[in-house]
């Protein structure tokens, strides 16, 4: 492929997906910096790895596949490294200082809740696993089609279906009460 032809399907079917690729690392990541970093990575990785992308396919489903593995390959190398890592529930009380969403003021201020998520909420998916995160992310917030999220995840379709219905039910179960004193909105639904 020529450079012209490359950069022309990078800058036309690739790069138009750079903010959504931002924030979902930055919902990963919950750090600007680390988000910042990845997606830049992610980027460039796809311009040197673009000869692998077919033209005309899902190109945000083949970003959030880099992205994901790259965010996945930067938590493995920082636990070689040694740096100490909260689990996402010690991580949520560490940063839960004064307010109930101390911890991700900085993503509001930052613009990249670009939807307005209650503390509630926000404080829910933190009990999610990286995992159940990225998946109930794609399909709820950023429309992926079930096929799309298992080709991103590199997982089989099933368990992306079986994964999005706990993760879900997961999220349900933590927001019953707030749903219920909030909006009077009661869970009939037998969860399993």
């Amino acid at each position: 492929m020529s450079r012209n032809a490359r950069e022309h399907l990078y800058e036309s079917e690739l790069l138009v997906h750079y903010p959504v690729v931002y924030n979902f690392l930055l919902r990963m990541t919950a750090q600007e910096s680390d988000a910042a970093d990845l997606t830049q990575e992610t980027f460039v990785r796809a311009y040197l790895k673009i000869d692998h992308y077919e033209a005309g396919t899902n190109g945000r489903a083949w970003l959030f596949c880099l992205a994901r593995n790259l965010f996945i390959n930067d938590y493995r190398k920082r636990k070689r490294r040694g740096e100490q890592e909260l689990d996402e529930r010690a991580a949520y009380q560490y940063r839960d200082v004064d307010s109930p969403m101390a911890g991700f003021a900085d993503l509001r201020i930052a613009g990249a809740l670009d939807r307005d998520f209650s503390d509630q909420i926000m404080k829910a998916m933190t009990f999610l696993s990286d995992r159940q995160r990225a998946i109930v992310l794609m399909a709820d917030l950023y429309d992926f089609a079930e096929k799309e999220i298992a080709e991103a995840m590199e997982m089989p379709l099933n368990t992306v279906k079986s994964v999005t219905r706990r993760s879900r039910i997961a999220l349900i179960k933590q927001l019953q009460s707030y749903a219920e004193s909030t909006f009077g909105i009661v869970n009939t639904r037998n969860l399993g």
